[in-house]
């Protein structure tokens, strides 16, 4: 039902921004028009009373033309100026799509060109994520689960009756990561799973690093409600495997990773800290503003070769592609005292199959 108000809104949004402007320009050459015959007037007449009636009719137009001008302040300079924002954020990559709704605003004519433009950009990507698909389902295709699965349970095995224990937990946490990795294939996984995930690739680590590494796992407010919440599958990994690499592989005294899950407005924030070498100014603001670019349907990228952020970028981007682009990645770190990577994402509860029924 189209109620009055909404038939408002509607015919508002109707007058776009370049109809605004035609408008305006219409007004200021018929305000011309009518006041510049009436300076004339004003010149050439010797009556009084003509003369007065000529400047009463001076000063409606001057006034005419103070609104227009105020028009043109308040209402038109804005909504251009939120027109070249659009346009500069979409130059730097950092959005696509509300270019895509927004621009055909000020450029109507063009309105068919960009949704033309917008088919063929969604066409190429269509073929690119299937290309990568195809490309990682040959690689699972290349590993046999059932072999892998049955060689590490053998060594487990073996180790058990040799009892080597180190080495059935490590050979038991490998067997379960890799059947979460490969065999999982659902986009989206519960908390709960994810962190059981991380524990075991953190043990793989461990018995690398021995008790130079620690993980703690810090969960607030409703415990069982955040476990069940919904999360990207194998999005803590990568920042797990980061936080190692980067900050804690190099630091001679122990390392310790602090994971803490809380719901703040609504939201899940996630943040992974460490206490390693951490980052230096220009490399954070760099991996931010890189993050800051990620878009779903960015065609901008960045056009260096270094690898900074890569695990990160694209942990940031499977965000915003499964959840919106207000949900992503930021980094904050300090040089030798650590690194904190944000994580924001909606807070859902998964549901169970006796809900979904």
């Amino acid at each position: 039902m189209i109620t009055e108000n909404s038939m408002g809104n509607f015919m508002f949004k109707k007058v776009t921004l370049y109809r605004e402007m035609q408008i305006f320009l219409l007004f200021v050459v018929l305000t011309l028009i009518l006041i510049i015959p009436s300076l004339f007037a004003m010149n050439i007449s010797s009556d009084t009373t003509n003369f007065k009636h000529q400047l009463d009719l001076f000063i409606v137009f001057l006034i005419t033309a103070v609104v227009e001008l105020i028009w043109f302040l308040v209402r038109i300079v804005p909504r251009f100026m939120n027109y070249i924002n659009l346009c500069r954020r979409f130059s730097d990559g950092e959005i696509y799509q509300d270019y895509i709704d927004g621009i055909e605003g000020l450029f109507p004519y063009l309105s068919d060109d960009i949704r033309r433009l917008d088919q063929l950009i969604d066409r190429q990507n269509t073929m690119q994520l299937s290309t990568k698909q195809a490309e990682f389902l040959a690689l699972q295709n290349q590993i046999n689960p059932h072999f892998l699965y049955n060689t590490l349970d053998s060594i487990r095995g073996d180790a058990l009756a040799a009892g080597v224990d180190s080495i059935a937990d490590i050979t038991e946490a490998l067997s379960t990561f890799f059947r979460y990795t490969i065999t999982e294939t659902r986009n989206l996984v519960t908390i709960r799973e994810e962190l059981e995930n991380v524990r075991n690739y953190f043990k793989i680590q461990q018995y690398r690093f021995g008790k130079k590494l620690t993980m703690r796992i810090d969960i607030k407010d409703d415990r069982d409600t955040i476990l069940d919440m919904e999360c990207p599958k194998l999005f803590l990994q990568p920042i797990i495997e980061n936080s190692i690499i980067h900050g804690l592989e190099k630091k001679s005294e122990k390392g310790i990773l602090t994971i803490c899950i809380e719901i703040i407005d609504d939201n899940l924030h996630i943040n992974v800290t460490d206490n390693g070498v951490g980052m230096p100014d220009n490399l954070l603001d760099e991996l931010n503003r890189s993050l800051a670019r990620v878009s779903v349907g960015a065609i901008v990228e960045p056009t260096d070769n270094s690898h900074t952020g890569i695990a990160l970028k694209n942990v940031c981007r499977r965000i915003k592609l499964l959840f919106g682009e207000q949900y992503g990645v930021h980094v904050n770190s300090i040089v030798n005292v650590g690194t904190r990577v944000e994580v924001l994402l909606p807070a859902i509860v998964r549901k169970s199959d006796a809900d979904i029924k």
